[in-house]
C-alpha cells in the first residue's frame, strides 16, 4: 500500500511552480522537485504522468487563480470597457509570468487549438456577464469576437489597448 503523504501534490505543484519560475521549463528537473518537496520522485508520478503535465498543471492552477480574481474585479465594474480592460489585464499579466515557458517549450502546438477554444470561451463567458450587468444582452454573440481581439491585443503586444479601448466604446456606445 503506497504511503500517503499529507498535502503532497499542493507541495509538488508549489515546489515545481518556485523550481518553474526560477530556471525554466528546460531547467525544472522531476528529481529536483521531489527531493525540494520531501517526496519520491515516483511520487510525483502518482499525480502527473509527465514533466509537461506537471507544468501544465502549475499553469492551469495559476490561470484558475486569474480567473477568480477576474471574475471579482469585472464584478466591480462601471462600464463595458472597464470590464474588457480587467479581461485584457488579466491575460497580459498571466501571459507576463509564462512567456519565456512557451517560448522555450514548443510541444505545446499539439493540444493549442483546443486548448485556445476552452480560454476563449472563458473569456467570452466573463464578457456574456459584463453585458448582462449592462442591459446589453442583444451584443452577446459579438463575444467570442471581441475575446478572440482582446487575446490577440495581448498575446502580441503590438496594438496598445488605446485602439483596443476605441473599438470596444464604438461597438458598445
Amino acid at each position: 500500500m503506497p504511503k500517503l503523504i499529507p498535502d503532497a501534490k499542493k507541495n509538488i505543484l508549489t515546489t515545481a511552480r518556485r523550481l518553474l519560475l526560477e530556471k525554466g521549463y528546460s531547467g525544472l528537473a522531476l528529481r529536483d522537485v521531489a527531493n525540494l518537496s520531501s517526496v519520491a520522485l515516483g511520487t510525483i508520478y502518482n499525480y502527473f504522468p509527465s514533466k509537461d503535465m506537471l507544468v501544465a498543471s502549475v499553469m492551469a492552477e495559476d490561470w484558475h487563480k486569474s480567473l477568480i480574481n477576474m471574475n471579482k474585479a469585472c464584478y466591480e465594474v462601471m462600464t463595458i470597457e472597464e470590464g474588457i480592460r480587467i479581461i485584457y489585464d488579466s491575460i497580459t499579466d498571466y501571459i507576463e509570468i509564462y512567456k519565456f515557458v512557451w517560448n522555450e517549450y514548443r510541444g505545446v502546438t499539439s493540444g493549442f487549438g483546443e486548448h485556445h477554444k476552452v480560454l476563449r470561451n472563458q473569456l467570452s463567458n466573463q464578457l456574456v456577464e459584463i453585458l448582462k450587468r449592462f442591459n446589453n444582452n442583444e451584443d452577446e454573440q459579438l463575444c467570442p469576437l471581441i475575446t478572440e481581439t482582446i487575446l490577440d491585443c495581448a498575446m502580441q503586444n503590438d496594438i496598445p489597448y488605446t485602439v483596443l479601448s476605441k473599438m470596444i466604446n464604438r461597438i458598445f456606445k
